[in-house]
């Protein structure tokens, strides 16, 4: 009997039982052999990874070797079974690299292919964003690689993934500029041209879609898996607004009747993958949460054919402590809070100016020194200390009617909140990017990451106009500049990581450099999701039952018991032996006249 959990997003660590169902007394000692294979497959979406096939008589796990000419690197599969086949994946462009083979069974005997397998590698492709690795201290970052989609202006978009000395190691085309991983190793990736959602595979094929219902078409910026089967996204609509504002600048203009563009939040259903619509859950119009007619700088500050673009929301998150939403709202200088259950609004983070009467208990007030508040912002995320990160693009630093901060004197910043919901107070404990000897001004999109196990924080500067008050490029006014940095969460700051999207040696005054919007530390380019032991058994041994399995060796697995398949004890953590298999003897069964076992994957 095997109880596996079939959702397909998990945030929080997973726990997989499996019960034992057989009782063995012995093991086949046949020798193994490799029967067929190994071969290797170029995957044709992503030209840096690949498929590797193998047939073994008897049942054997697989380890591979690969050296690239300057590097070797490796990597173990687990699960025994005859039949293999799965991705390589962390190639690098321009290599030949010599994959070498060896399976071993259940006994430890191992067998290694009589050759290796050549696999070279080709260059990057031509219209590929320069990247420049400016700083990187390996020992202090968070583990992982970097993921993010890039491009030079008005060229091709590629998901790319980057390792710490900021070398690609994948990538393939994109079909948008967000991309994310899922807890299966999969990425998530959305298409606003025909309103679907992807789940690509690390070969760079689609496994997964959804199609956005009817009425609800995708916005560009932002698109959300959850973790209990359902994907929350910015839509699109037009409503006309009386009595609508017509200038920033001068609050005498006249106001008209306008065509106002706002971005509701709507959720599916993700349960099932089909090319029919996906099933509408839930749908909350953010303009008539808000006042329709307040306006920032940035409300005329772009031309959209649905009309003046009143919100332009750009980021959600759920807060699953009180069940609530969490919206940025650019062109409001605004992150609010709301009730996922009724949408009644909770709190607003951003300048006072301009809110009228009615929404004045929900303004937070800010406490403490120093303090700046959030313009044009991107990227709300809630870190485990439960603080509110946020990347602060910084526009203008003014509501109307104040005067604003031209953009050479400008700056752009991560920012790190604590709020109090019960006395509405906030306060800045931590940013980084304003007192810095390079200052990075970023007129749109940007991101801001906590990085669990380091404690640092990913930064994505992904439209830098200036640096210092100049333009990146003494070439091109126009040249845009993409900086990914890593920096501790100290007062003062240490970059760990800085890697430069932009063509340093680019003399060309039409160059346009490159554009990012978002990055992500991921763990591995394998899936760490805990995973069901697939091979189970009981045993005796020395009149005890001995519990026998193969999984990770880089998870724990505790064994519970129970009596009546009801109540479950933890009695154990299983052991490694020295062949990467598990065991755990039980030395109190003989108290009980029947005992269930389970192991549990943290």
């Amino acid at each position: 009997m095997k109880m596996i959990s079939d959702r397909l997003w998990m945030r929080r660590p997973a726990l997989f039982p499996v019960l034992a169902a057989h009782l063995t007394l012995s093991i086949s000692c046949a020798a193994l052999t490799i029967s067929s294979g190994p071969s290797f497959t170029p995957a044709a979406n992503a030209p840096l990874a690949g498929t590797l096939a193998l047939i073994t008589d008897e049942p054997s796990r697989v380890s591979v070797s690969v050296s690239d000419g300057t590097n070797t690197w490796e990597r173990s599969f687990y699960d025994y079974r005859t039949a293999h086949s799965f991705p390589l994946l962390g190639f690098k462009p321009v290599r030949t690299n010599q994959i070498t083979v060896t399976v071993q069974d259940k006994l430890g005997d191992e067998v290694t292919a009589a050759a290796p397998i050549n696999f070279i590698t080709g260059p990057l492709p031509s219209d590929f964003p320069k990247m420049v690795l400016l700083s990187s201290q390996p020992d202090k970052l968070e583990p992982g690689y970097t993921l993010f989609a890039g491009q030079n202006n008005g060229a091709q978009v590629y998901i790319i993934i980057v390792d710490s000395s900021g070398e690609v190691v994948w990538y393939t085309g994109a079909i948008s500029l967000d991309i994310r991983q899922l807890p299966n190793g999969n990425l998530f990736a959305y298409s606003t041209t025909a309103s679907n959602f992807f789940e690509l595979n690390m070969l760079g094929q689609t496994v997964r879609s959804w199609k956005a219902p009817n009425g609800w078409p995708l916005d560009s910026h932002d698109a959300v898996p959850t973790d209990h089967g359902t994907i929350l996204y910015l839509s699109a609509a037009t409503d006309t607004v009386t009595n609508f504002p017509t200038s920033a600048t001068n609050p005498n203009a006249p106001r008209q009747t306008a065509r106002v563009w706002h971005q509701p939040v709507v959720e599916i259903s993700a349960t099932n993958s089909a090319a029919t619509n996906a099933p509408l859950l839930n749908s909350w119009r953010l303009i008539d949460i808000l006042d329709p007619r307040r306006i920032s700088y940035l409300t005329f500050s772009t031309f959209s054919p649905y009309g003046v673009d009143w919100s332009h929301s750009n980021a959600l998150i759920e807060d699953p402590s009180d069940n609530s939403l969490i919206v940025s709202l650019r062109h409001q200088n605004a992150v609010i809070k709301f009730s996922r259950a009724t949408g009644q609004l909770k709190w607003i983070l951003g300048p006072h100016e301009n809110w009228g009467p009615a929404f004045q208990p929900y303004l937070l007030t800010p406490v403490g020194l120093p303090f700046e508040w959030n313009y044009g912002q991107h990227a709300p995320m809630l870190t485990p200390q439960g603080t509110l990160l946020l990347y602060d693009d910084g526009d203008a630093r003014a509501s109307p009617f104040e005067p604003l901060l031209a953009d050479p004197y400008n700056y752009s910043r991560a920012v790190e909140y604590v709020i109090n919901e019960d006395t509405m107070e906030v306060s800045q404990v931590w940013e980084y990017g304003k007192n810095i000897a390079e200052r990075l001004y970023t007129p749109s999109v940007g991101d801001a990451n906590w990085l669990t196990n380091s404690g640092n924080v990913l930064i994505t500067f992904g439209n830098i106009t200036y640096v210092n008050g100049a333009s990146p490029s003494p070439y091109s006014a126009s040249a845009a500049m993409v900086r990914i940095k890593e920096v501790t969460h100290d007062q003062l700051a240490e970059v760990v990581f800085d890697l430069a999207l932009f063509d340093f040696s680019n003399t060309n005054s039409n160059y346009r450099g490159c554009f990012a919007y978002r990055s992500n530390r991921i763990p591995d380019l394998y899936s760490n999701q805990a995973q069901p032991v697939q091979d189970l058994i009981v045993k005796y041994q020395d009149g005890s039952p001995r519990l026998e399995f193969s999984a990770n060796a880089a998870r724990t697995y505790l064994v519970e018991a129970s009596i009546d398949l009801v109540q479950w004890d933890e009695i154990g953590a299983a052991e490694r032996d020295a062949n990467g298999n598990f065991h755990f003897d039980d030395l109190q069964a003989e108290e009980f006249p029947a005992r269930y076992y389970r192991v549990v994957t943290r």
